[in-house]
């Protein structure tokens, strides 16, 4: 078995007891978190002060620009009624994150969409329409104003070869 290397750094329980400054100096000189593993599997993720506030940053302005439905095409909700969803999206689900398909599945579920999974766990069908159309379309189990309501999530396949059941979510439409 081949073993996958990750594309950010990383660091053990260890050395974080160890040495905990150098890993945020990793961090720093990566421009980016360091995984922090304990026995094979993540246990967290560390970042300095200036990426978390960095962070904390762009996800405020993030949704502040969702807050503000006029700069949104109307044609993506069908009532105001709506917008209430469309926050309680945008706040399970974060824009240019990688989330598996698990997850998201069980998010849009938890929200009043039908699963899209097939059989155990069967994510396959959601990343094939991903690559095929850019989107996974969920329908919502409760209709409005006798109306289908259906959410499309916008991203793509993230490329990673240990995340291949991952997306990247970009944009989130209601209609």
């Amino acid at each position: 078995m081949e073993l996958k290397k990750l594309e950010v750094p990383t660091s053990s329980i260890t050395e974080v007891k160890r040495s905990p400054m150098e890993v945020f100096e990793q961090a720093k000189q990566a421009g980016t978190a360091v995984y922090v593993f304990n026995r094979e599997k993540v246990a967290g993720v560390m970042l300095t002060q200036n990426q978390y506030e960095t962070l904390l940053q762009e996800l405020d302005a993030l949704r502040s620009e969702t807050k503000d439905f006029s700069s949104t095409p109307q044609e993506h909700f069908v009532d105001t009624g709506l917008e209430e969803l469309y926050q309680r999206l945008q706040n399970s689900l974060m824009t240019a994150s990688s989330i598996s398909a698990k997850t998201l599945d069980e998010r849009m579920v938890s929200n009043g969409f039908i699963t899209r999974k097939t059989g155990f766990g069967g994510v396959t069908d959601m990343i094939n329409e991903l690559r095929q159309s850019g989107k996974i379309v969920y329908q919502l189990r409760q209709k409005s104003n006798d109306q289908n309501i259906v959410a499309e999530i916008m991203g793509k396949q993230d490329k990673s070869e240990h995340l291949s059941d991952h997306l990247i979510v970009d944009k989130i439409y209601i209609k």
